[in-house]
């Protein structure tokens, strides 16, 4: 009975320490599509833009930047907001919509710093 014991004892020492032993690890190459890239920016050497609307919709203001970069700004403030310093210079498709008019309006700028300035934004019933 003993030396059962004793087997027991040494197979259960022997399991526990081969648990703590480091699990291999394998690198592999990443696809460029599911790849999580990070972009560090640094605020004082970026020409970040403003971005300048008018709202005159009478509901809530929505517009999203598209490009190498996406940004998405919303406002339900009636008359000029600005929004500061937060693009980054690229070619960007800028799409608007508001909460109160339907259809949406399409725009293509390049970025430069600065202010980027949408024209007034009015939704017409007819």
């Amino acid at each position: 009975m003993k030396t059962l014991r004793l087997f027991t004892i040494i197979v259960l020492a022997v399991l526990v320490l081969s648990m703590w032993t480091p699990a291999p690890v394998y690198a592999k190459q990443v696809d460029k599509i599911s790849a999580n890239i990070t972009f560090v920016v640094d605020p004082a050497a970026a020409k970040l833009a403003r971005l300048r609307v008018t709202n005159r919709t009478g509901g809530t203001l929505y517009v999203r930047f598209s490009g190498e970069r996406g940004y998405s700004f919303s406002t339900s403030s009636q008359g000029k907001t600005t929004f500061e310093s937060v693009i980054q210079p690229g070619k960007y498709t800028i799409t608007v919509t508001a909460s109160s008019c339907s259809g949406q309006l399409t725009y293509r700028r390049k970025v430069k710093g600065g202010t980027v300035s949408l024209p007034p934004f009015i939704c017409r019933r007819g």
